[in-house]
């Protein structure tokens, strides 16, 4: 037993060896940083229940070039948990994202990288803070318009939300009401990663829709991946976070 709980302590100091716990807005958010190449800072943001360990693939070789910072949001993995019926909403997180960075002086600007409902935290992001961030890659992201373009041509795809049909609540997790469409531009450096297994004509839409936002922005296609392409194929994401970093500090 005793040696159990040994190697439970060491797997919790590893796991934690670059992380810290820091107090936002009357809870604490657990922020991993690797990295200490000067330039704009890499900041991951993780997709649906996802964790710094979604990053576990990127983030390390992500850190040979670049600062490097993933987090777990609130009611995740080392962070605080939420209340019992607490839910937060797009601006209640992005909120504490800005200022968990602060207090840990990661310094913007940011390249924003969001994974699936991180990616439209990023987007959102950007909209409020709009000269902290100087590039953005999205793997493939969430999109505003995605409710109710499913209903309308892939109903099937709604399984994953049980409550699509309650306004009021996806307007709160960042989603348009029906026939809205999203007004956000970028101007600057913008890849946007999209999965090929299996080939989703209206995902494809969209994600193709994502990267005409940005004048510089990219489609890439990962042939190999399903939806979580930084764990299939990393070095996919890894390169398209070094070319929008190199195009945004050029």
């Amino acid at each position: 037993m005793k040696r159990n709980f040994v190697a439970v302590v060491a797997v919790f100091v590893c796991m934690s060896a670059h992380g810290q716990l820091t107090k936002v807005n009357g809870h604490r958010l657990f922020l991993e940083c690797q990295g200490s190449v000067k330039g704009p800072a890499v900041i991951l943001i993780a997709g649906g229940h996802g964790t710094t360990e979604t990053w576990n693939k990127v983030q390390q070789p992500i850190s040979q070039f670049a600062r490097v910072c993933s987090y777990d949001r609130l009611g995740l993995g080392h962070s605080d948990s939420l209340a019992p019926g607490q839910e937060q909403s797009v601006d209640e997180i992005i909120t504490d994202l800005e200022m968990l960075l602060k207090k840990a002086n990661v310094e913007p600007p940011y390249i924003l990288v969001g994974h699936s409902i991180g990616g439209l935290y990023a987007r959102a992001f950007d909209k409020r803070f709009d000269t902290q961030v100087s590039g953005m890659v999205l793997v493939d992201s969430a999109h505003e318009e995605q409710i109710w373009r499913f209903a309308q041509d892939e109903p099937n795809a709604l399984s994953e939300y049980p409550r699509w049909k309650d306004q009021g609540f996806m307007s709160t997790e960042g989603f348009l009401p029906p026939g809205e469409h999203m007004q956000w531009t970028f101007i600057k450096p913008l890849i946007v990663i999209e999965h090929g297994i299996p080939p989703e004509p209206v995902w494809h839409k969209m994600q193709s829709d994502l990267a005409r936002r940005s004048s510089q922005g990219q489609l890439i296609t990962a042939t190999k991946s399903s939806h979580s392409i930084q764990k299939d194929q990393p070095t996919l994401v890894i390169n398209a976070v070094r070319e929008v970093r190199d195009q945004a500090t050029h």
